[in-house]
């Protein structure tokens, strides 16, 4: 008798997409847990157990026989209990079929890198112990006074004493040898304690009670929450997790920025004295070690974070809070190119979790599925503790009377003035602009030549704290001081503005106050924290920053807000500019006059009359979809067509064009009879990033059954052109043509 273990190899390559079988004569193998075994030349290499091993009633001699093959056995088990239960293995079944992603990349995305099921994780940090010594009560003895004292040291911590602490070690050595004594080993945590406050209880409006008792109540399971800004949202997620938390069911709430993870937590810690995990890119690889064990124990039953998340192994999952749901931070930008918001109702098919997207501007394709009962639509229509009293002010940027040619341009009369005016009332102003780095272009004063990037051919940004060029699109950066022009010159303009610049211009019109800068760039996690809290305490004065300040931060002494360059996002080549500049105004917007006090609101433009930007500072989030919907419909994009965006890369430029027309050819045979449109290949708007040529297909299509079994075909495609690489993005965002 032994059993026979289906193992997925820990490597990225098309051709290992599929199980290797082994044998093993223990059965201390399981679905969901990492193992080393031989492979080709390795004799140790990582792999994943995706199904439950199958016990075989015979040697292991005759069925090799049977069957004409030679078994290689397992070397040994990585893990000591599965990292995935059968749930998340068949979550991972549902994503690789969807975004037809091989299942190893999908796997990498469910895993902090401690426990990814590849080699390289056993490089990372892992489990950290400590021996802590202990009275063992079964004993008897009649300790000598020295003894008495170290037993009596022991017996103050409840936990034990830590071994590294106790400097009698003879006496130590004795009682552990005479067995009054035993050592055991615990887990140590890199998690540090969370900041909580004694909040006071809180009861919801008449309209809240509704929304909550409405969905706890409903039969549904995926529910939009469409609640205008400041209708307390945050309210009811806090009663829902405290309903499911009663019911001993595990809560995950998904936030689209990492800047938004402290206030959330900081709300959920001190409303519940619940164990909660945190979730995000910028922690620590040891601290997402340690996070992730302590979900998969069942220590936390709160997770927090952005999108990824979403995976997170909580036990017993009853509640997925998605918030700011319309942000398109919830899609991944690589492969697997995941939605967070569709694993979210992957998971609740699956677990039968009930699923929350709130927002006050939903994302179109989510309003059109709760107005046809897909999605159960939920409204919060009344502000809560809200001044509703708004001023808005369109400043023409083309018009010479609002600009002083002594300041920088993106500085109008205005605007200087409205910030006076609130720093001398002692009121707080938040400023946007969705740029970072102090200036996109850096130009050679002698020849005209910009300075671009050698892997990308774009443009490199210079940020002046740094004294570094930056290509924003694989990083590669080079020292600006005593930079070069390739005519010898080492004279440059830094033309443009981000959020860098804008800090220091702000510095030099406004000496006096106290201005922070939130972006991207300021990566340390604490150095977030700290300039959020200083902002929101009311000890600074003014804030820049990209659309990270936009979303969901209350700071109710903001009187005034600006968007400095408000037309910046209606240019981009995508249907889905107007929807994402709509989105980012109008959340801009909801931050001034939050409380007591009346919101100013500045949009500096060159197109003042334009309708989309007119619709955001107003928050008429309805006209806004009815107008969308129409332009959607007449281009035939979401929600009346579904889309698949093809990238194709390589490093040689014929070659990819090449394997793009193979592809094209490849889906003319194929759509001949189907509801399927095709576009491209095209040249995309960045055509080379990183040293690789970038072209693109489109495809419009009707029906996911008509779409998915050619999509799985073109596997064959891309094992045959392995020096050019095909992604498949499903359902993509932005990207698309």
């Amino acid at each position: 008798m032994f059993y026979l273990v289906k193992v997925l190899i820990g490597r990225a390559a098309l051709s290992l997409d599929r199980f290797f079988t082994y044998y093993s004569y223990d059965d201390s193998y399981h679905l969901g847990m990492r193992v080393l075994v031989p492979f080709g030349a390795s004799k140790n290499t990582m792999g994943f157990i995706l199904e439950e091993p199958e016990r075989i009633d015979m040697s292991l001699e005759e069925y090799q026989e049977l069957n004409d093959i030679k078994l290689a056995k397992i070397n040994k088990a990585v893990d000591q209990f599965p990292l995935l239960d059968e749930n998340l293995i068949n979550l991972a079944h549902k994503i690789k079929d969807y975004y037809k992603s091989d299942m190893l990349r999908v796997l990498n995305v469910f895993f902090p890198p401690s426990l990814k099921p590849k080699d390289s994780a056993l490089s990372k940090p892992q489990a950290r112990f400590a021996n802590f010594v202990i009275v063992n009560k079964d004993v008897n003895c009649t300790p000598n006074r020295t003894e008495a004292r170290l037993l009596d040291e022991i017996n103050k911590h409840k936990d034990g004493l830590r071994e590294s602490k106790i400097t009698a070690k003879k006496t130590l050595k004795k009682l552990l040898d005479s067995g009054v004594l035993t050592v055991k080993q615990v887990p140590l945590s890199r998690i540090p304690e969370m900041e909580i406050a004694q909040l006071k209880p809180f009861d919801l409006t008449d309209e809240q009670e509704k929304a909550f008792a409405q969905i706890v109540n409903s039969s549904s399971n995926v529910f939009l929450l469409e609640g205008v800004t400041g209708s307390g949202k945050t309210e009811v997620y806090l009663r829902l997790a405290e309903h499911y938390l009663k019911m001993n069911k595990g809560v995950i709430i998904l936030v689209p920025e990492i800047a938004l993870t402290d206030r959330m937590s900081y709300l959920f810690s001190s409303y519940f004295k619940e164990s909660i995990s945190i979730l995000n890119s910028s922690l620590s690889d040891a601290r997402k070690y340690d996070e992730y064990r302590k979900i998969l124990f069942g220590e936390s039953r709160i997770v927090l974070g952005t999108r990824s998340a979403i995976f997170a192994p909580v036990k017993n999952l009853g509640l997925i809070i998605i918030d700011e749901e319309h942000s398109n931070s919830y899609k991944q930008d690589n492969v697997p190119y995941y939605d967070a918001i569709t694993v979210s109702k992957m998971r609740s098919e699956i677990e039968g979790a009930k699923v929350v997207l709130g927002s006050a501007t939903p994302r179109i394709i989510d309003k059109v599925r709760a107005e046809k009962g897909i999605y159960e639509p939920v409204f919060l229509k009344k502000r809560y503790a809200l001044n509703q009293d708004k001023e808005i002010i369109f400043i023409d940027m083309n018009n010479s009377r609002n600009l002083n040619p002594e300041w920088s341009p993106l500085f109008s009369i205005p605007l200087v003035t409205a910030i006076n005016e609130n720093l001398i009332k002692h009121q707080q102003t938040m400023l946007l602009l969705n740029r970072r780095g102090y200036s996109p272009v850096f130009k050679c004063r002698d020849c005209g030549h910009i300075v671009t990037c050698p892997n990308c051919n774009i443009p490199l940004n210079y940020h002046k704290r740094t004294d570094v060029l930056k290509c924003h699109h694989c990083g590669y950066q080079v020292s600006s001081v005593d930079y070069t022009c390739e005519c010898r010159s080492k004279e440059f303009l830094k033309l443009g503005f981000g959020t860098e610049r804008v800090f220091e211009d702000l510095r030099f019109l406004f000496p006096n106050a106290k201005i922070r800068r939130l972006d991207s760039d300021v990566s340390s996690n604490q150095v977030r924290h700290e300039v959020l809290a200083d902002f929101a305490s009311g000890e600074a004065d003014i804030i820049i920053g990209t659309q990270i300040i936009a979303k969901g931060h209350d700071f109710p002494k903001v009187s005034l807000a600006c968007i400095l360059d408000a037309d910046a996002s209606l240019m981009l080549p995508t249907y889905m500019a107007n929807e994402e500049t709509f989105d980012l105004i109008s959340q801009f917007v909801g931050r001034a006059g939050r409380a007591e006090l009346k919101g100013k609101i500045l949009i500096q433009t060159y197109v003042p009359d334009n309708k989309i930007l007119k619709l955001a500072a107003s928050q008429n989030y309805e006209e806004f979809y009815n107008l969308e919907l129409l332009e959607r419909k007449k281009y035939q994009y979401p929600p009346y067509t579904y889309l698949v965006h093809i990238v194709v890369r390589g490093i040689d430029l014929k070659r990819t064009e090449d394997v793009s027309y193979i592809l094209k050819n490849f889906f003319l045979e194929k759509i001949l009879d189907k509801r399927i449109n095709l576009y491209g290949p095209s040249v995309p708007y960045i055509p080379h990033i990183n040293g690789r040529f970038y072209r693109q297909l489109l495809l419009k299509y009707k029906s996911w059954d008509e779409m998915s079994p050619i999509l799985d075909e073109i596997k064959t495609i891309r094992i045959a052109n392995r020096d050019v690489e095909i992604l498949i993005d499903v359902d993509p965002g932005s990207e698309a043509l």
